[in-house]
C-alpha cells in the first residue's frame, strides 16, 4: 500500500472512531426516556431533569474530542478528488475545516451547556424554564450555531455536487449519502417516539450520519484499491 493510499486509511479510521466517540456523547446527552412528556417543550424539560450532571459534562467531553476526528475523516474526501484545484474542491475542504473541524465540538459543547442551563432552571422551579435558558445563552449561542450551521449546509451541498457529477473516485450515487440529508432523516425518526432509545437515536442526527457516510467510503475505497 502506498503512502496516499495509507493516508487515506487512516484518516477514514480516525473519523470513524471520532463518529462513534461522538454518538456516545449525544446519546449520553439524549438517551433519556420523554414518556408522559405533552409537546415539544416539556419533553425538553422532562430530559434535562432526568439527566444528572456528571453526564452532560461527559456528553461534552466526548463530542469536543469525536467531532474534530470525524473531521479528518471526512477530508478524506478531499485527498480523493483527481482536481483538488477546483473552486468547488476548494469549497469542501475549507468549510470541512471550519464546520466539523473548527466549530463542530464547540456547537456539540454549547448544547450540552444549554441542557445544563435547562436542568438548573428546572431545578429552581422556573415556569417556562426552556425559554429562560434561551434567553439567557442565546447571545453567545446562536452566532456560533449560525456561523456553524452556514458552514455545514455549504459542505454538505458541495459534497453531493463533487460526488454527483462524478468529481470523484466515488460512484455518483452515493451522493445520496449526504450529512444534510441524513441529519433529517435521522431526525425525524427519532422524534416519533419518547423512549431513550429514540432520543437517543435522534440525538446522533449528525453522527450517526457521519458514521454511515464514512463507513461506506471506506469499503467502497477499499475495493477499488484491491
Amino acid at each position: 500500500m502506498n503512502s496516499a493510499k495509507k493516508n487515506q486509511s487512516t484518516y477514514l479510521t480516525i473519523g470513524i472512531i471520532g463518529a462513534i466517540l461522538t454518538m456516545i456523547g449525544d446519546v449520553l446527552l439524549m438517551g433519556v426516556s420523554s414518556y408522559g412528556a405533552t409537546d415539544i417543550f416539556d419533553k425538553f424539560n422532562l430530559l434535562a431533569s432526568k439527566l444528572p450532571y456528571i453526564r452532560i459534562g461527559l456528553a461534552g467531553a466526548f463530542g469536543a474530542i469525536g467531532i474534530p476526528m470525524c473531521a479528518v475523516g471526512l477530508y478524506v474526501l478531499y485527498l480523493t478528488l483527481p482536481d483538488q484545484k477546483s473552486r468547488l474542491a476548494s469549497v469542501y475542504r475549507n468549510t470541512i475545516i471550519g464546520s466539523f473541524g473548527t466549530l463542530g465540538g464547540c456547537v456539540h459543547v454549547i448544547c450540552c451547556y444549554l441542557m445544563m442551563g435547562l436542568k438548573m432552571n428546572v431545578e429552581a422551579g422556573d415556569k417556562t424554564p426552556l425559554m429562560t435558558s434561551l434567553r439567557q445563552q442565546a447571545g453567545f449561542a446562536i452566532p456560533v450555531l449560525a456561523v456553524f450551521f452556514i458552514l455545514y449546509i455549504i459542505n454538505s451541498i458541495s459534497m453531493a455536487l463533487l460526488i454527483g457529477k462524478g468529481k470523484t473516485i466515488l460512484p455518483r450515487w452515493m451522493w445520496i449519502l449526504n450529512p444534510l440529508l441524513l441529519r433529517y432523516m435521522i431526525n425525524w425518526t427519532g422524534l416519533v417516539f419518547n423512549s431513550a432509545f429514540m432520543n437517543g437515536l435522534c440525538c446522533t442526527n449528525m453522527s450517526l450520519g457521519a458514521l454511515i457516510i464514512l463507513c461506506a467510503w471506506g469499503i467502497v475505497i477499499a475495493k477499488k484499491d484491491s
